[in-house]
């Protein structure tokens, strides 16, 4: 099979008229037949595929990534317990299963497989993406390792590098939601937030923006999206008159909502946004009373 191949001037006649046969491994002047190249090294796959589905990975060789969820990154080759053949063929291969499993976990490694396990099932409840449980798993490896921590602690190491995780990705998330979801007292995960800090070292934090809580309290109580982009503005404003320094983003979010729904008629009691973030009707009240003074806001209730 000859292929045309056009990257190639010929030394002998200064052609770029050049071929290259894949049944040869030749590169091959087409105007005086000069061999340019021979004994190539094809580094591509032997095999053609014929599949529709897409699943042109089906063959691959080189495996998944590396990745910080699993206590050895994934390097482990793992068997199938479920071989086909025989009786004995079949309780051979799940004995091996089961030494496997038993020698891929050292002594040192177990807290982190339980960490892991908790943090795979926090993030889970939680509804967070691929990438925030990557760097949440890279926070909480670093932390077992410098930290000899009970199973308990554990427990609050997985979802205290999940708040970290989530603050390094400004993830609409608080202390007191993951708390509260996940059955943490809002002291012991400080504590546990901490203790990770003082031992892993400096993380780079950024301080989430007070208009990524608005699409979850719009969806929480069934707002018109009119109102989400009134209440972003709202937001983009309080910023502008320095109104969100020193105060808390979820609050000043849920008080724009509060505003954006009584401008546009479609109106909640403080109590009903207060419920949908978790924080308290005297916090929208306070900040509701900056909004409408600073902004020059006229509400009719």
């Amino acid at each position: 099979m000859v292929y045309e191949h056009s990257s190639f001037t010929c030394p002998e006649c200064g052609s770029k008229d050049i071929i290259f046969d894949y049944e040869r491994g030749e590169y091959i002047c087409m105007r005086c037949g000069t061999v340019i190249k021979e004994r190539v090294i094809d580094v591509g796959r032997e095999w053609r595929i014929f599949r529709t589905d897409g699943d042109s990975n089906r063959k691959s060789r080189t495996g998944k990534p590396l990745t910080n969820a699993l206590h050895d990154k994934g390097l482990t080759t793992t068997f199938s317990p479920r071989a086909r053949g025989s009786r004995r063929l079949k309780k051979t291969m799940r004995a091996i299963y089961k030494l496997q499993n038993e020698i891929r976990i050292s002594k040192k490694d177990k807290p982190i497989v339980t960490g892991l396990r908790y943090l795979h099932k926090y993030a889970k409840e939680l509804g967070l993406p691929s990438y925030v449980r990557e760097d949440a798993a890279r926070i909480l490896r670093k932390a077992l390792q410098k930290n000899n921590v009970k199973k308990k602690t554990i427990r609050a190491f997985a979802a205290a590098s999940i708040l970290l995780a989530c603050k390094m990705h400004k993830k609409a998330i608080t202390l007191k939601q993951i708390a509260r979801t996940l059955g943490f007292s809002e002291r012991s995960l400080w504590h546990a937030e901490k203790r990770i800090l003082q031992s892993v070292g400096r993380i780079a934090v950024r301080i989430p923006d007070p208009k990524d809580f608005i699409p979850p309290i719009i969806n929480k109580l069934g707002l018109s999206s009119r109102v989400q982009y009134l209440a972003a503005y709202l937001t983009y404003l309080a910023k502008k008159q320095e109104l969100s320094s020193g105060r808390g983003p979820i609050g000043l979010a849920a008080a724009t909502v509060y505003v954006a729904s009584i401008l546009l008629d479609e109106k909640r009691t403080q109590q009903e946004v207060a419920k949908s973030c978790n924080i308290t009707d005297v916090t929208i009240r306070n900040r509701y009373g900056d909004l409408v003074e600073n902004l020059d806001i006229k509400v009719y209730l």
